[in-house]
């Protein structure tokens, strides 16, 4: 299972995230890190040994901006990057942007055409919201997706909480798709990692535990990496 840790990018800066309210986003404070950079930030992953970075660009996302020009520079560690792909011209555009090995994120927030569900070398994050998956309905979502496309299972409402992980959701989308699952938001200790690679997940999403000095990251890379 992979550790994949996170960086929210908001207005140049990585931001500490919570239940996605967005505007409330604070500048990172982390004990791995003593900068609120995210090139800093990324490189004290990838030192801990992350082989992939998630990046969230919140004004990509929300419509004000970007941040690509950082995205951009994060240039020694593969990438996930949700830059909040609405139509094909939007995932275009970051695939400028990034290398080989990295991976656009097309995410149920802000998709609107769902064509790109069916793209090769995505990621599809599926993004819910107290309980919902916004936007769309999970089935007709999983149907368009290829059978190889990497799935988010991102629990908004959970993001910076380290409320533990939602269990029900997960093994409700397990029990639909075969496609390889990662897993965002809530985690709240080894408990919800072991219970991630119990269930056959192949990555988990991380940020707030990590900072925070409650997981150990390159404790929790070398215990559960295959």
């Amino acid at each position: 299972m992979e550790i994949i840790p996170v960086i929210d990018l908001k207005d140049k800066i990585a931001v500490h995230g919570k239940s996605g309210n967005r505007d409330e986003y604070k500048p990172l404070k982390s004990v791995i890190c003593n900068s609120s950079n995210p090139v800093d930030v990324a490189e004290a992953y990838k030192k801990r040994g992350a082989k992939t970075i998630y990046i969230a660009d919140l004004n990509a996302i929300i419509g004000n901006g970007d941040n690509f020009d950082i995205i951009k520079e994060i240039d020694f560690v593969n990438k996930i990057v949700d830059a909040g792909i609405k139509k094909r011209e939007d995932l275009e555009d970051i695939k400028k942007i990034l290398n080989k090995n990295d991976r656009s994120i097309v995410a149920t927030e802000t998709l609107e055409d769902v064509e790109l569900l069916k793209e090769k070398d995505i990621v599809v994050s599926l993004d819910f919201k107290n309980g919902d998956l916004l936007n769309y309905n999970l089935d007709e979502i999983l149907s368009y997706v290829k059978k190889d496309t990497p799935l988010i299972i991102l629990d908004i409402s959970s993001v910076g909480t380290q409320r533990g992980v939602n269990v029900k959701l997960i093994k409700n989308i397990l029990d639909k798709t075969n496609n390889p699952i990662y897993v965002g938001g809530g985690i709240k200790g080894i408990e919800d990692l072991e219970l991630c690679y119990n269930l056959g997940v192949g990555g988990v999403l991380i940020a707030t535990a990590i900072h925070k000095g409650v997981l150990d990251l390159e404790e929790i890379i070398n215990r559960f990496s295959d």
